[in-house]
């Protein structure tokens, strides 16, 4: 008796710890039940194209991002300088430039923020916006008052918006509607994407900086892209006539390290006048000898109907030779020189009475060398410092004691932090 009494006892007990561990089993069941459950949703929402929900802690969803915005980037930079005039003009500017306008002074050029959504066979339809904050904002939002461009003193500026769809024609045909910058010229309006502090003569007086309007490029194959479209015109926004402006291009690799591109711009720009057309040419060729060497050459004639007094057409022309060598994969130097030829004084408005030396129908012949130097301190910051001569055969730049001179050399260096 005694011992069954024992064998009983131990039965019990052995009943009693089985019960709690088959039903944590069961609980475990239930929830990898469960968990497959979920996972097989969000495999169907990723295939559906469908964003996932953000969870929290109690396992509800509290975000769902559109699909729309699948793929959209974030990025910028932020780009400040320092130039100093050796000439020490009284006004406290530098003559003729565009951007580096001011001496001995720090200045912030540009804090940039772009969004954008790149396109692509599987997703055709994208945009872009790049919101300008800045002294280069000025620029870029100035409005266009015939021939030359005057700034405003807004320092906040959307240089680029537009919508984009890529049509599924042929080889892909892209399409893009609003705003957006140039075709023309080698250099740009991000200073982080050029060789040089200042930018050149060409780009701030021979071409325009933003259109706004359609535009359709189609890559004919890998080595050749060709370029259309038609917009308000040369740096506006809303149209200051009832004409439009006609742009043609391509784009071209003929070789390995070598490009070639070319736009044609026409239509008439003078406000209230939809007859006398504005015609600019841009060429653009770039060859890389080898790995560190990188050569361009940039080449502008442009011409308008009735645009100056005594004489029916304007003209200007240049040419634009830049060099960059890397000499380390941090450091390099950059150098540029460059002839613009303003025969009748329209684009740098010194023939409006209103121009530095107050003259009439003045040729101007602008000459720069500009010398720069960079270096990589940081994968997000950038250090340049350059030098840069500049000459005319007038006496049109500013000095001490409000002289002219035929010259003008500056000294600046340039910090820019990409993100």
């Amino acid at each position: 008796m005694r011992e069954s009494w024992k064998v009983g006892l131990l039965a019990a007990g052995l009943l009693a710890a089985a019960m709690p561990v088959q039903a944590d089993e069961a609980s475990d069941k239930a929830e990898i039940a469960d968990l497959k459950a979920r996972l097989s949703r969000l495999e169907a929402r990723m295939e559906s194209g469908a964003s996932a929900p953000a969870a929290s802690a109690d396992g509800g969803a509290v975000l769902s991002v559109p699909s729309g915005l699948q793929g959209v980037r974030i990025g910028g930079f932020v780009d400040t300088t320092y130039t100093y005039n050796l000439d020490r003009p009284e006004t406290g500017t530098n003559t003729l430039r565009v951007f580096d306008t001011r001496t001995n002074s720090f200045m912030i050029n540009n804090a940039e923020l772009v969004l954008d959504k790149p396109v692509s066979s599987e997703s055709p339809v994208g945009f872009k916006t790049s919101l300008m904050f800045g002294t280069d904002a000025e620029v870029v939002g100035g409005v266009s008052t015939g021939l030359s461009t005057t700034a405003t003193a807004n320092e906040v500026e959307l240089q680029q918006g537009y919508v984009e769809y890529l049509a599924p024609v042929g080889n892909g045909l892209g399409l893009k509607f609003g705003k957006f910058s140039t075709l023309h010229g080698a250099e740009v309006i991000e200073a982080k994407d050029n060789w040089n502090i200042s930018r050149s003569f060409l780009f701030g007086y021979a071409i325009p900086f933003t259109h706004t309007g359609i535009r359709a490029h189609y890559p004919v194959s890998d080595q050749l892209m060709v370029m259309a479209g038609v917009n308000n015109g040369w740096d506006v926004v809303d149209d200051t006539n009832k004409a439009k402006t006609v742009e043609l291009g391509f784009s071209a690799t003929p070789l390995d390290g070598v490009t070639l591109g070319s736009t044609y711009m026409f239509g008439a720009e003078q406000a209230a006048n939809n007859h006398h057309q504005r015609h600019l040419i841009d060429v653009v060729a770039g060859w890389q000898p080898v790995d560190a060497l990188q050569l361009k050459l940039n080449y502008d004639y442009g011409w308008e109907d009735d645009a100056v007094a005594f004489r029916n057409n304007a003209v200007w022309h240049g040419l634009a030779g830049y060099a960059r060598y890397a000499l380390t994969d941090k450091a390099a130097v950059s150098l540029r020189t460059e002839y613009f030829n303003d025969a009748d004084g329209v684009r740098t408005a010194f023939n409006t009475g209103t121009g530095l030396n107050g003259l009439v129908d003045t040729h101007i012949r602008l000459y720069e060398a500009t010398l720069t130097g960079e270096y990589q301190v940081h994968p997000n910051l950038l250090a340049r410092l350059e030098y840069r001569h500049d000459k005319s055969d007038a006496g049109v730049f500013l000095a001490q004691d409000s002289e002219k001179a035929s010259f003008q050399d500056t000294v600046a260096m340039e910090f820019i932090a990409p993100f």
